[in-house]
């Protein structure tokens, strides 16, 4: 087999593996839940309500499992090469990425201000905050260990590090930011919640094509997700205010680390990198 076909069927493979993956992760996982879900309630009787009141310890395990499956995919997929250098974890990069995150949430309270505004957006504003109190089953502590820890963990070893480095396999420049970000909103099936998922998706993507390592994406999604939740556990109306107001101001800091993050020369970074596991 010649060089060409080669290369022709591995950018057909890593063109197809964003679509499988995804596909993969949602079929498995709906699997998974809805057989726990049929193994307590229809065999062993649970109750459903008293079933529901501890479901997020069977989406916590089904998200463990998932993201040891896509682990192994993504090191599979993409063995790292001699030539390969990843960020090794450093304060520098890690406050970047939380200035970033800052930023995205001023921009997420911007957009859900405005779909507020907007009579077509409010079924998929209803539907968000509905889905939103069923995570965890209402539990602080289910809502920490899935939409700060899990959810990150999972969504970002299936995003960015596998469907955004399928994509920069097979076409270079800003697409493959920009369509894994468009994936992971249209994944959350809500309009309100496409919008500023895709912007943290784009964040979140430029931060990793710059460090090479996965952490800092996990760090963006985990962080955006805290600050959502703690805007849930604020009990009086002016601290969510203060909160909102904090992640506004935000906004410019997060727009300059990360032109300051493209502008990073190639001393800088091969001064800054040496080949890491992640």
């Amino acid at each position: 087999m010649t060089k060409n076909n080669i290369d022709v069927r591995r950018k057909i493979w890593f063109a197809a593996l964003p679509i499988l993956a995804i596909a993969g992760h949602f079929l498995t996982s709906s699997i998974f839940l809805y057989g726990i879900y049929y193994l307590f309630v229809n065999i062993f009787h649970i109750p459903e309500e008293q079933f529901m009141k501890f479901s997020y310890l069977a989406e916590i395990l089904v998200d463990v499992i998932l993201m040891l499956i896509f682990f192994i995919i993504y090191k599979l997929a993409f063995r790292k090469g001699k030539d390969e250098i990843r960020t090794v974890p450093n304060l520098k990069d890690s406050a970047i990425s939380l200035v970033a995150v800052a930023g995205v949430s001023g921009v997420s309270y911007l957009w859900i201000m405005l779909a507020e505004k907007i009579p077509a957006l409010q079924g998929s504003l209803a539907a968000m905050d509905a889905a939103n109190k069923e995570i965890g089953g209402g539990s602080s502590l289910g809502v920490i260990l899935i939409a700060v820890i899990a959810a990150p963990l999972i969504e970002e070893i299936l995003f960015r590090g596998i469907v955004f480095r399928s994509i920069r396999k097979v076409i270079s420049g800003w697409v493959p930011i920009i369509l894994s970000a468009t994936m992971f909103g249209a994944y959350h099936m809500n309009m309100v919640q496409a919008v500023y998922t895709t912007f943290m998706g784009i964040v979140a993507a430029i931060i990793y094509e710059k460090t090479n390592n996965l952490m800092y994406p996990i760090l963006v999604h985990g962080a955006n997700n805290l600050i959502g939740a703690i805007q849930s556990f604020i009990p009086s109306e002016a601290g969510v205010f203060t909160l909102n107001m904090v992640s506004l101001a935000m906004i410019i800091p997060m727009c300059f680390v990360i032109y300051r993050l493209f502008k990073r020369n190639c001393t800088e970074q091969a001064s800054a990198k040496t080949p890491v596991d992640i």
